[in-house]
């Protein structure tokens, strides 16, 4: 095992195994009693032992100036990773959930595929019957604004659409086609 050395101007050298062996029960007791989780803990004592090996020359070399910053250091990251967490919580709370996020996209992707399979069916219908049905169904118009926007009679609309229905009863898997009709009832 390699034994880090702490160095400072003075005679006095610690080494940071006989350091860890001594305070590493207490600091992760400390640690784990303030997340509430075992591998944080850990992170966050052994976290502050390379802290004060980065620091060895700012650390005053007594056991209690040692002790004092390793509790010091542990409690201010244990702090801030509890901060951390009610961050995350909060924005947790004000967004939907990763389930419901999933179920939305899905959602999405069902109507975008359907509405893709609809559009490719409307393509091989008669042109006339395919206009009335994507201005009747798609744009949301009532059968006398399809009849004069095209000057036509209401009853061709009606007639045009009902075939239009008929054909695409024909072309779309029924899936499909029951979806379209959901759609239909919105």
């Amino acid at each position: 095992m390699i034994t880090w050395r702490l160095r400072k101007k003075n005679p006095d050298i610690f080494l940071i195994e006989e350091l860890f062996k001594q305070y590493y029960p207490r600091l992760f007791t400390f640690a784990f009693r303030l997340l509430e989780n075992e591998e944080e803990a850990e992170d966050v004592v052994q976290d502050a032992f390379l802290i004060v090996c980065e620091q060895q020359g700012n650390i005053t070399m007594n056991d209690q100036a040692i002790k004092s910053y390793l509790y010091t250091t542990i409690k201010h990251d244990a702090l801030n990773r509890l901060r951390h967490k009610k961050v995350i919580a909060h924005y947790m709370e004000k967004s939907p959930s990763d389930a419901m996020d999933e179920t939305l996209v899905l959602d999405h992707l069902i109507h975008a595929e359907v509405i893709g399979e609809l559009q490719a069916a409307l393509d091989k219908l008669p042109e006339g019957c395919a206009t009335i049905c994507r201005m009747g169904y798609f744009e949301g118009l009532k059968n006398h604004q399809i009849a004069d926007l095209l000057g036509i009679s209401v009853h061709t609309v009606k007639s045009q659409k009902q075939r239009a229905l008929n054909l695409l009863k024909k072309q779309l898997r029924p899936e499909v086609l029951s979806i379209f009709m959901l759609l239909l009832l919105k």
